[in-house]
């Protein structure tokens, strides 16, 4: 696109995913945001039939740019980086994980969290992921921290998984199962290639329960969440609930993680807060929180504006722009409203007999703040 951009990075990653949501095909230069914030049920149903296309455009298009897609509480005392190794050893054990069991990562991405849990639980670990590019990045950096032996990537769907029924001791995901075009057949599928009484957790993206479809705000911010983050139907809590029951799983305990973070909230970073900035330690978090803050952000677009006006860049640069600011901006408005969180978590188990689920044996326990 520009020298501004990755070696390789062409303009026609951009025009495939903005393909997807701006109204008039012929100009995919620049972001719709009419169509958007305002998208009708009709266009969003026409997203959700090729839901893989979606998301594999808006991956194509932010992966090369380096960005992090792991959202954790924070912790007192710890850098971003160092709260969410913290936070997936917790995970691991909220998922139950043992040593020595066979255990499957559900959208795997290039294997951050799979790292860290087979490195500290010594778990051996299967991820699958529909990128393949993801699967290859992911070995070559799983050999070189010596960790070849006990993780493994594949490519694949997981709403058609390719393993045998009943071969896994557990099963988790982290940020991935948003994706699913139906919750309910993906969690079905889980549960197809568990073994009786195996675990299965999640984290997810999610609209929570204070989320309304009739307030037009709502769906305006629930909207950018979608497009800043390739996900083509934003699941929502008491829908995910009513899938994992219809899986046939049980249904042990839920909670909203972003309840556990301090000392400033999880979405500090995404919303360019420089004073949760300041409360946190670490000058490598300070100064990427102040390069997506407000002001730097505005200073930055006007002197990317004089350039593209003066032909020194492509109109597309500002697209981009435009794109990687509902990624972050969405989910901290979502987060100060408290009608969206990346991080609630479902703390499930595939029956040990059939009869399990039917005789009512599930105990729920969902947690707020």
């Amino acid at each position: 696109m520009s020298s501004h951009m990755p070696e390789g990075y062409g303009a026609d990653r951009l025009r495939r995913y903005l393909a997807h949501f701006n109204r008039d095909k012929s100009q995919l230069s620049r972001v719709d945001h009419e169509a958007i914030g305002w998208a009708t049920e009709q266009e969003r149903k026409e997203r959700q039939q090729k839901p893989l296309e979606v998301t594999s455009d808006y991956y194509d298009l932010v992966t090369p740019l380096g960005q992090q897609f792991h959202y954790t509480p924070l912790s007192p005392g710890l850098s971003i980086r160092e709260g969410m190794i913290a936070y997936e050893e917790e995970f691991a054990r909220i998922a139950r994980l043992k040593r020595g069991m066979h255990v499957l990562d559900l959208g795997c991405g290039i294997g951050g969290p799979t790292r860290t849990i087979a490195s500290k639980v010594g778990c051996q670990i299967i991820g699958i992921t529909n990128s393949a590019w993801h699967v290859a990045r992911g070995r070559i950096i799983t050999a070189e921290l010596g960790l070849d032996n006990s993780i493994s990537f594949v490519h694949g769907d997981f709403m058609k998984l390719p393993f045998p029924d009943e071969s896994f001791d557990a099963a988790y995901s982290m940020e991935s199962l948003c994706y699913a075009p139906d919750p309910a057949a993906c969690y079905k599928e889980v549960k197809r290639v568990l073994k009786p009484g195996a675990p299965f957790t999640f984290h997810d993206f999610a609209m929570t329960e204070k989320f309304n479809e009739r307030n037009p705000e709502h769906r305006k911010i629930r909207n950018w969440v979608e497009f800043g983050n390739g996900i083509s139907k934003m699941p929502w809590v008491p829908e995910m609930r009513k899938a994992v029951k219809e899986a046939g799983f049980e249904l042990l305990e839920e909670e909203n993680m972003a309840y556990r973070t301090a000392p400033a909230p999880w979405y500090y970073g995404p919303a360019g807060d420089i004073w949760g900035a300041w409360m946190t330690p670490g000058w490598a978090d300070f100064w990427k929180v102040v390069k997506i803050s407000p002001i730097f952000l505005f200073i930055v677009n006007m002197i990317y504006r004089l350039m593209v006006f003066l032909g020194w860049m492509p109109v597309e640069v500002l697209a981009l722009m435009d794109t990687m600011w509902y990624c972050c901006r969405s989910v901290a408005i979502g987060g100060m409203m408290d009608i969206f969180t990346p991080m609630y978590v479902f703390m499930c188990r595939k029956p040990a007999a059939s009869s399990d689920v039917a005789s009512g044996q599930a105990v729920e326990k969902s947690s707020g703040g």
